[in-house]
């Protein structure tokens, strides 16, 4: 088996064919599927079960007993999975038909590097699939040596769906699980651990936002789960302290693990609650943030803008300066 896909679904019955679609007609025929129901409420089991036994050769669908969470629906997948590259795909998005057989083929053509990243474009609606859209660019790719330019990495999308990683890469380094964001830790540190990464430029992954349901939607209100980012930021640390590679690349980390702390505090700024709460949560992660990671106005302001926004992080930079005195 050339590629493995493991797709985590938790009630994704309005998009599900969508994603499936993308799948069951891939280019690349040595694919196997495996989608994870994570004990969804609505009628996402019966459609898998309908493309299971359509598709046979091709998908196979397991279930969780009880709601899991996705990162540990996905280290479930990480188990079963048989291929040379393993890749996962969310069960709202979906991909252009010839992305994994592009990926493959030229991770062959550069003696199989690590991980394969391409392109992502966010959609509202199932055009490009339709359309079978072909991607704006239709490159070669670039080899990234990871020793020699490790500041490429920071460019990345922490998301694992735009990637394929060599099954080594990821059988005994699992996802964090029971946290959100645990795309952060996976991603970054398979990243920093590879010696070479091939980066294609296609638009080939079709990341569908939804503002008003699904992951998406948390970031405009209230998250109980806002401190999670720091758990993340730990386990990424602890793995790559394991594959001796966070001194080597320790100011790298730093960046990340400061740039999407900060990202949380951002979202912050949009909840619809009360002022004085906005105020607490905010002071809170400014303080974890400066007390865990150190000052990230040490950073160039251009580097984290880039991640967070320049309004943005201007915000965070005044609010900080008035409560400098608790952040010490």
């Amino acid at each position: 088996m050339k590629v493995s896909i493991i797709v985590p679904v938790y009630n994704s019955e309005k998009y599900l064919k969508d994603c499936l679609d993308s799948l069951v007609h891939q280019t690349l025929k040595e694919i196997e599927i495996i989608a994870i129901n994570d004990a969804s409420s609505d009628n996402s089991l019966a459609i898998l079960k309908a493309y299971e036994t359509k598709y046979p050769d091709k998908l196979k669908v397991y279930s969780n007993p009880n709601n899991l969470g996705q990162g540990a629906t996905r280290n479930k997948g990480i188990e079963l999975a048989n291929g040379e590259y393993i890749g996962f795909l969310d069960s709202d998005d979906y991909v252009n038909f010839n992305m994994y057989a592009k990926m493959y083929e030229m991770a062959k053509k550069n003696d199989n590097p690590e991980v394969v990243t391409t392109g992502l474009v966010f959609v509202k609606n199932n055009d490009y699939l339709v359309n079978n859209f072909k991607g704006i660019a239709q490159t070669n790719g670039c080899i990234i040596q990871v020793a020699d330019n490790p500041s490429a990495l920071l460019d990345e999308s922490p998301s694992v769906c735009n990637k394929l990683f060599r099954s080594d890469m990821v059988k005994n380094s699992p996802f964090i699980e029971d946290k959100m964001w645990e795309d952060v830790a996976f991603t970054y540190a398979k990243l920093f651990k590879a010696s070479r990464i091939l980066r294609l430029n296609d638009a080939d992954y079709f990341y569908r936002r939804r503002t008003n349901e699904g992951v998406s939607s948390q970031n405009n209100q209230f998250n109980a789960h806002l401190f999670d980012i720091f758990a993340v930021n730990d386990f990424l640390k602890k793995e790559l302290k394991e594959a001796h590679k966070y001194e080597q690349y320790e100011y790298y980390i730093r960046w990340i693990q400061i740039a999407y702390s900060l990202y949380r505090v951002t979202e912050i700024f949009s909840w619809n609650i009360e002022e004085n709460k906005k105020q607490e949560l905010t002071d809170k992660m400014c303080t974890l943030i400066f007390e865990q990671y150190g000052d990230w106005r040490l950073y160039p302001e251009e580097l984290l803008s880039s991640k967070i926004g320049i309004m943005e992080l201007e915000k965070i930079n005044r609010y900080f300066e008035k409560q400098k005195p608790k952040a010490k």
